[in-house]
């Protein structure tokens, strides 16, 4: 009986493959689970009332057509709550920790769909293995954690954008593969206009970003585009396009912005030079101060494709090694606009975009890291070596999967020793402040005064008084609630 080497090897690689997406898988659902010791704060109490005082609909148009409420003017933003507090007393864990998972599942589906796309052939394994991989150097490496990911009001603003945007980008991906054999389905236009309209309506950042991103794509497809493929494509990016846009500047002319009072507007020019200069800023910054997980995002995609065509994978064709060095090279390009564009709504309002605000440029530029690394794993496969050819090519294998599965977790017991205790005290004594008040209310308390608890990573609490208060106290029923 002969021994077939190259199934073995396709077994071994798939095996470890399998190992390295349940090591990811490990990271995310570590940030996943952290998301059961999220609790109100600050917005989240002014919110919740909101919602409570009407329907999720007729909420978000009472506070935009007043505009006398910050951050009026996103309208997605409310819906978004509104559905949450369907979900019951437990709903602020379940969204938080749900979001985290939906999030990995629609990085899985967009990596699958885009390789599709692409005409790429590889195991399914792959595509859960990076899709959980650029899922989890995002949440490890996210400016502001607790900002951006645990605290609803600004979950909702800086990270429920890019989940929804997650599938969303999937289902473009798969539509347009569609396109090249058959017409696409006409319902699926209005529904991506809508979508698209309801995830550019969550803040400014991610609509900027969408404009610049499908007029990059349409001015791309007028440009090289052939026929059919130009026919059928230009409709699907014209609809998405004006979701975006139309949300863009729903927001742009709402009462609320347009009420708003500066002393000095930027001009377009100064707005275009600054957005660019702190995208760069940003991205020479993010590679100073975190080598590591930039190296290892390139490292992990490269060795990855890299291994897996060493396993009966023919030689990469002229066309092939055209379009590989045209995304090597626009890459780079792109993800530097792109994060200025996703800037630009901070340079015109403030100047540089605080913490939470740079979770869309760190998810951009880690997913351009990784899509540099796979790219370089392509061309890699066509490397003749002089000696030790196998030896070589085993290495490889080796160390991209024991990479993908020491690194993350390795970074599991890191975040797990720095934050997880944090957290977890935090909503200890919440939880026994909740109990207290709502104990209180039961008993016909309308005034009360409650232990203060410390802001957790600037998360602003209620004490002796000011807007924090009146929401907490309008939220538990109350006349005042004060915490001294």
């Amino acid at each position: 009986m002969q021994f077939d080497t190259q199934k073995y090897k396709a077994i071994l690689f798939q095996s470890g493959l399998v190992l390295c997406a349940a090591a990811m898988l490990s990271v995310v659902g570590f940030y996943s689970y952290l998301g059961i010791y999220s609790r109100y704060l600050a917005d989240d109490y002014c919110e919740a009332v909101r919602v409570y005082r009407s329907s999720p609909v007729g909420a978000v148009v009472e506070r935009y057509a007043a505009g006398d409420w910050r951050a009026a003017n996103r309208y997605s933003n409310l819906l978004f709550v509104g559905f949450s507090e369907m979900l019951g007393p437990n709903n602020m864990q379940i969204t938080i920790s749900s979001m985290i998972l939906l999030w990995a599942a629609g990085l899985v589906w967009s990596v699958h769909e885009f390789r599709k796309l692409l005409g790429i052939r590889w195991v399914n394994p792959m595509d859960w293995f990076l899709g959980l991989s650029l899922g989890a150097f995002c949440l490890l490496q996210a400016p502001a954690l607790f900002q951006t990911i645990y605290w609803r009001s600004s979950m909702m603003t800086h990270f429920a954008p890019l989940v929804f945007g997650s599938f969303l980008f999937a289902f473009w991906m798969k539509q347009a593969r569609i396109s090249l054999s058959r017409a696409i389905s006409r319902p699926v236009y209005p529904f991506i206009f809508l979508t698209t309209f309801i995830i550019a309506g969550f803040s400014e950042p991610p609509a900027t970003t969408l404009v610049t991103a499908l007029s990059l794509a349409i001015f791309s497809v007028l440009l090289w585009g052939k026929q059919p493929f130009k026919q059928r494509i230009l409709p699907l990016l014209a609809w998405t396009f004006g979701g975006a846009l139309l949300g863009l500047m729903t927001m742009f002319f709402s009462p609320a912005n347009t009420s708003l009072a500066r002393d000095a507007t930027p001009t377009m020019v100064e707005i275009l030079g600054d957005s660019l200069l702190f995208s760069y800023l940003f991205i020479a910054d993010s590679i100073k101060a975190l080598p590591v997980p930039g190296m290892v995002s390139i490292l992990i995609p490269a060795l990855l494709v890299w291994s897996y065509r060493q396993i009966g994978d023919s030689e990469t064709s002229k066309v092939q090694k055209r379009i590989i060095w045209a995304i090597i090279f626009s890459t780079p390009i792109i993800m530097w606009i792109l994060i200025a564009a996703g800037f630009s709504p901070s340079v015109y309002g403030q100047g540089f975009p605080v913490a939470r605000m740079r979770f869309l440029a760190r998810s951009i530029l880690t997913a351009a890291m990784m899509l540099e690394g796979a790219m370089f794993g392509f061309l890699a496969h066509d490397i003749q070596f002089k000696s030790a050819q196998t030896i070589t090519r085993w290495a490889a294998s080796l160390l991209m999967i024991a990479l993908g599965i020491v690194y993350p977790l390795r970074a599991t017991v890191k975040v797990y020793e720095n934050i997880y205790e944090k957290y977890r005290a935090h909503a200890e004594v919440w939880d026994a402040r909740d109990a207290q008040i709502r104990e209180a209310v039961a008993a016909g308390a309308t005034d009360l005064v409650v232990i203060q608890i410390d802001d957790i990573d600037g998360v602003v609490e209620y004490k002796d008084k000011g807007w924090v208060n009146r929401c907490a106290a309008e939220f538990y029923g109350l006349d005042t609630l004060r915490a001294p």
